[in-house]
């Protein structure tokens, strides 16, 4: 039975798979997105359901003033002796200069709903940490190392580091050293350690995370080392032409009588080579060879479909999912900007009521909430209640990559004569590309929404939600995408937000929120 990839659409990078007892899991990034972590389940392979955020408060998760794409980077979900175990980075600083300031974190739990251990902090050498625990009970601490004299460039990365810990008190047992170097291709990174028979398989990460994207292989007979490359230096790599890019980050399971899977991330670019949909996660068959990894056609351009031996039934797609604010699948889709917002925001009525914060550029106090686009083709709306008093007071619907690359179409009051307005503002790299106001007549109650047809977006509104208006012009959304935001990885977003620029006191509810994907 074919099943198509990707199997977790929009923003769902650096995937790491681990079975537990008859269950598969799979742990994504989630950046500057809270809660943070994004965990999958499924019994068969083929049908992935988001269950849990586990880093839902700020003792486990603190990322106030974090830059953009900082955060959360790459968590690493492990199980044995009856027990979860999470590695996480939280990147405090990305882009600009040399240094990333990464804080590595351990935590664990009974239970794959928590509740979970106060964190323990356990290095910053460097990002994309994992644990490995051999079947002597020995458990290891691996991440690869960031060399910040190296100015961020290739040679920034220097090598994987492994060092053995305690699996209870992960009390370091052993210095760091050195295992790994990486192969010419560069940028060494993500490593995860398996082992299956007589070797210790090393999976890292290379060529950076955009077009150049590829996973190594090692092995070796001894944890420590020296490990020899895979034959083919890769067991995938980004092949031009292929309709799943960027591959690479990639983690392994073994699936029973279906055989092996790798776990990798993925892009798949409009036909201008853009990702809005940021990155994905995708499975691709494996088979063992004279004790080496290979994708199952030997070739290293992954596919887009794998393979399960026996027929599964695939769940409906739900193309249009109106959301109840009390239900699971609102608190797994939406997420707030780097800390909780559950002081600013609450549920009354089944509406969903916003205090005014700081502005859509703020790295601290947004009170803004989104989701994911997951599909090329979808749709987003609302209908909003809203009574601004002063132009310092707005709220509406953004379409947004990350802070300086966002539109937003959203009531205000006119500075001048004190008109209620709707305005449609298009920042591209903190430039106002765009800027309409309409001088409509609108209540405070309003429904807003917008269509996105790969690489455009139209805005609409409407006073009853029934017969809308188009807003502007039909207008480009490439700028929102992995390529045109320098050093981002996280995709474009749809959702609400409320600004008091004056106070932080005025107040928007939502309701009637809804998704939908067109095909």
């Amino acid at each position: 039975m074919k099943i198509k990839n990707p199997i977790l659409t929009g923003f769902n990078p650096d995937p790491c798979i681990c079975k537990a007892n008859d269950t598969y899991y799979i742990a994504t990034s989630t950046f500057e997105y809270f809660p943070g972590i994004n965990i999958y389940e499924s019994k068969d392979l083929a049908n992935w359901n988001l269950i849990t955020c586990p880093l839902n408060n700020v003792e486990l998760l603190d990322m106030n003033g974090n830059s953009p794409s900082s955060g959360v980077w790459a968590p690493d979900l492990t199980f044995v002796d009856d027990t979860f175990y999470i590695v996480y980075s939280n990147m405090k600083h990305v882009n600009g200069g040399p240094f990333k300031d990464s804080q590595n974190f351990i935590i664990k739990s009974k239970s794959i709903y928590g509740n979970w251990s106060k964190p323990i902090y356990f290095n910053s050498t460097g990002f994309d940490a994992s644990l490995f625990h051999d079947d002597d009970g020995k458990s290891y601490f691996i991440n690869m190392e960031w060399n910040y004299t190296k100015g961020g460039s290739k040679p920034a990365f220097t090598g994987i580091l492994l060092q053995e810990i305690d699996r209870e008190t992960f009390k370091k047992l052993s210095p760091a050293k050195k295992i790994f170097l990486g192969s010419d291709y560069g940028f060494v990174e993500g490593p995860h350690i398996y082992k299956k028979g007589q070797y210790y398989y090393l999976f890292c990460a290379e060529g950076g995370t955009s077009y150049r994207h590829a996973e190594v292989v090692a092995r070796s007979k001894n944890i420590w080392g020296p490990y020899e490359i895979h034959p083919n230096t890769h067991i995938i790599k980004t092949t031009s032409g292929a309709a799943l890019q960027k591959t690479g980050h990639a983690s392994i399971v073994d699936g029973g009588e279906n055989g092996w899977f790798l776990a990798h991330l993925c892009g798949r670019p409009n036909h201008l080579g853009k990702c809005n949909l940021g990155r994905e996660t995708a499975l691709q068959n494996i088979i063992w060879d004279n004790d080496w990894p290979y994708l199952s056609d030997y070739s290293m351009i992954c596919k887009e479909y794998y393979e399960l031996k026996h027929e599964v039934k695939l769940k409906e797609v739900n193309k249009l999912i109106k959301y109840d604010f009390n239900s699971l699948s609102f608190k797994l889709d939406f997420k707030t900007l780097r800390k909780p917002m559950d002081s600013y925001q609450k549920i009354v009525d089944n509406k969903l009521m916003m205090v005014g914060l700081e502005s859509l550029l703020s790295w601290h106090n947004q009170n803004i909430i989104l989701r994911r686009q997951s599909a090329k083709n979808c749709a987003f709306g609302f209908k909003m209640n809203f009574n601004p008093q002063s132009f310092q007071e707005l709220a509406g619907l953004t379409y947004r990559y990350q802070e300086g690359y966002f539109y937003a179409l959203y009531s205000t009051l006119d500075y001048e004569d004190h008109v209620r307005t709707l305005r449609l503002m298009k920042m591209n790299a903190f430039k106002t590309d765009y800027f309409a106001e309409l001088r409509v007549q609108i209540g405070e109650e309003v429904f807003l929404k917008c269509e996105i047809d790969d690489t455009y977006v139209q805005f609409y509104y409407s006073n009853d939600g029934i017969t809308y208006k188009s807003f502007g012009e039909k207008m480009d959304n490439s700028f929102l995408s992995d390529e045109d935001v320098p050093g981002a990885f996280t995709g474009a977003h749809l959702g609400m937000f409320v600004c008091d620029l004056a106070n932080h006191q005025n107040v928007a509810s939502f309701s009637d929120v809804w998704y939908q994907i067109f095909k």
